[in-house]
């Protein structure tokens, strides 16, 4: 799609009013609106239907862009990959599945934004599995939770109730927290051995520049094939697997239960069939899935 030079644009953190007042300008769609322009797009590669779908979204993708802004990096940049991960989204959006772009865009745009803050953050490499990322993304929240100083080192006692609570390497934890952090020093002492710093726990695990290049092209495969098989369930399983699984804070069966209205066994029963679902879906695309685990699939 080769609509990106006719959006506004933002330059600096001074033109963010503007911006935000010029795409307010842009009309809504309503359901039947978008999917007209979708099937337009999807038939024919109808430019002027792309557009419409884009710029009828680009407050969202500005919405999601801007709850980035803590990671210190450039509001230009951000919203400028939110628009990106937009784009990404309408090319591939099927109105046939009977929900709306804004659901499936919002993954999209999330992942370009994230993406690329972990581009930008990464000094020699903060990690590509989804651990890490949970970590680089959950890290600051849990220091807040726990009382420790945003811009402090963590005691021995909070490393480890994160580490646990996020499923990672206590070396991992201090490891992130030095680089958000920006100053950390490695010669800290590491435990009760006066003679190990955690220097010595660390390690340079950075591939070659050809297996960046393979891992990139991997995860954005998988992130499509995600976003796909999300499609494919139903709204209510939908949501429920997002809550449980892919928002920032998770969701307990019991408040799901309530959201909903049934009991915490049925959603139980909702979540455990839209897991199978996904896991069909995503093993049918990625075949070598089973052979890594011969439980995965």
């Amino acid at each position: 799609m080769s609509i990106k030079s006719a959006l506004p644009a933002i330059h600096s953190e001074a033109g963010l009013s503007r911006y935000l007042q010029e795409i307010r300008s842009f009309p809504l769609l309503d359901a039947s609106e978008e999917v007209m322009y979708a099937r337009r797009l999807r038939e024919s590669g109808d430019r002027e239907a792309a557009y419409r779908l884009v710029t009828s979204h680009l407050r969202l993708a500005a919405k999601i862009a801007l709850t980035y802004r803590r990671y210190g990096l450039p509001v230009a940049d951000l919203i400028s990959e939110a628009n990106v991960g937009l784009m990404l989204a309408v090319k591939r959006f099927d109105p046939e599945k009977g929900f709306r772009l804004a659901t499936y865009a919002a993954w999209w745009i999330k992942a370009s934004v994230q993406e690329f803050v972990l581009r930008s953050w990464s000094l020699v490499k903060l990690g590509t599995t989804a651990a890490q990322k949970k970590l680089f993304f959950n890290l600051r929240k849990l220091k807040k939770r726990l009382g420790a100083p945003d811009d402090g080192e963590l005691s021995p006692e909070q490393v480890k109730q994160i580490s646990e609570h996020l499923q990672v390497k206590d070396t991992d934890v201090v490891e992130m927290n030095g680089r958000i952090r920006g100053d950390m020093s490695l010669h800290v002492q590491f435990g009760a051995d006066e003679g190990e710093q955690w220097q010595d726990r660390l390690s340079d695990p950075s591939p070659d520049p050809e297996t960046l290049l393979v891992e990139s092209g991997h995860r954005e495969r998988q992130k499509a094939a995600l976003a796909e098989a999300l499609s494919a369930l139903s709204a209510r399983e939908r949501t429920i697997v997002e809550a449980r699984y892919l928002a920032e804070r998770q969701s307990t069966l019991d408040d799901l239960a309530h959201m909903f209205g049934i009991s915490r066994e049925r959603i139980r029963q909702i979540e455990q069939r839209a897991l199978k679902r996904l896991k069909t879906m995503l093993c049918a695309r990625f075949p070598d899935l089973e052979a890594a685990s011969a439980s995965a699939c």
